[in-house]
């Protein structure tokens, strides 16, 4: 699997995902489509399969770093990744698999959210989650001389406020 999920991202960088197909896919992995097929379904699958490691080393964050709290520890971890992906945003942005890959991440900032804010309301988290996607855009976008530790106590100090002060589900 992770043969094909390094494909896709060279094929990304190089075609655009729309422009790929399986037979790209399995081709450039060295893997017959069987083997593909034997764990997705399709190239959005694939994607949503590599985007579910991303949730596995956010959600390992620790949530109980100093002053900061808990349901942001996946915010500098985050944008540490984004930094490393600098590339594959640039080939993303703007087009359909962006927008894939925008709802998906943003799903999953969305349960991290949850997960480490007992009784949010779930326009709270959403509202949150959305935050954090409209900033790391900014950033890759418009700032992208900061450092992600920037990036991350510039937005913790724009929404812990919010974070404490928030009521709680209804």
């Amino acid at each position: 699997m992770q043969a094909l999920q390094g494909a896709l991202i060279e094929l990304i960088l190089e075609r655009g995902f729309e422009a790929i197909t399986v037979s790209d896919i399995t081709e450039r992995a060295d893997v017959g489509r069987s083997t593909f097929y034997a764990h997705f379904a399709d190239k959005e699958d694939l994607l949503q399969g590599s985007l579910e490691q991303l949730r596995d080393v956010l959600e390992a964050s620790p949530s109980d770093r100093p002053g900061v709290h808990p349901a942001l520890a996946f915010a500098l971890p985050m944008l540490e990744h984004a930094a490393e992906m600098r590339p594959l945003f640039a080939a993303t942005d703007g087009r359909r698999s962006g927008e894939l890959i925008q709802d998906l991440v943003h799903d999953i900032w969305a349960d991290l959210i949850r997960a480490r804010w007992p009784g949010a309301d779930e326009l709270a988290v959403r509202a949150v989650a959305g935050a954090f996607g409209a900033t790391l855009r900014w950033w890759l976008t418009r700032a992208p001389e900061l450092a992600p530790s920037e990036v991350d106590r510039r937005f913790r100090a724009l929404i812990e406020p919010a974070l404490r002060n928030a009521p709680s589900a209804c």
